[in-house]
């Protein structure tokens, strides 16, 4: 917080930015605005000690005072920011935060993401599934089924091919030996029938598949109940 101030306040001296924009940054810090003179003033005979920069915590996002301003100027709503302050163990850059703030990303999307901790996502996934307008309720799920083999690149996929959240519900619960995180994106991204994917949960049949033949039969749209009387043909 004070590296930033001082960083303002050389800018301020710099001719960088006006007195007022100098005040509405430090509001953006949640530090107190503070009068200041619009004319460099001479510095005093004994300057002062310089304080310590504070440490941010480690992966925290680095915004600049060009930053804030950029988000000021844009009229950035300020919701978006204190959702991204949720998410201090990101690796939010400065540039990813202006950059999503500026196409305008859901704040209630950033707050999703924070409750997401059985996948690793980096900044730039983070960015791309805001950019592509990514729903929360598709994030808020993928938070409550933890035992689904997605990493962030198969996240990617389901949510640009806007695939529907009450699909990862059912395929959490399908306990199919073998199934990988490319097979359920295969299968989301063709649409396979939710019901069907209900119905083979509940065959006795059901482990006796592999991963590859379960997707196959699924996209080719096989009866359920002729998959049943058949099952044991093979």
């Amino acid at each position: 917080m004070k590296e930033e101030r001082a960083q303002i306040l050389e800018m301020l001296q710099k001719g960088k930015i006006t007195v007022d924009e100098a005040d509405l940054l430090l509001e953006a810090l949640g530090d107190t605005a503070v009068s200041i003179p619009p004319h460099p003033v001479a510095p005093p005979a004994v300057p002062p000690v310089p304080p310590v920069p504070t440490k941010m915590p480690k992966g925290s996002p680095k915004l600049t005072a060009e930053h804030i301003l950029q988000l000021n100027r844009e009229g950035v709503d300020p919701n978006f920011i204190r959702a991204v302050r949720q998410l201090p163990h990101t690796k939010l850059t400065g540039d990813h935060i202006v950059q999503m703030a500026i196409e305008g990303v859901d704040p209630d999307f950033i707050t999703a993401v924070s409750q997401l901790k059985n996948a690793t996502l980096t900044g730039d996934h983070i960015v791309t599934l805001g950019i592509e307008g990514t729903d929360p309720d598709f994030i808020r799920t993928l938070a409550e089924l933890e035992n689904l083999p997605l990493d962030a690149d198969h996240i990617v996929q389901l949510a640009v091919e806007g695939v529907d959240p009450d699909f990862l519900r059912a395929v959490d619960g399908l306990h199919l030996p073998g199934l990988t995180g490319d097979h359920i994106v295969q299968l989301g991204v063709e649409g396979v029938d939710i019901n069907f994917i209900e119905k083979m949960k509940t065959a006795d049949f059901i482990h006796e598949l592999d991963g590859d033949t379960f997707v196959q039969m699924a996209i080719e749209g096989v009866d359920d109940e002729l998959f049943q009387e058949t099952i044991q043909l093979l």
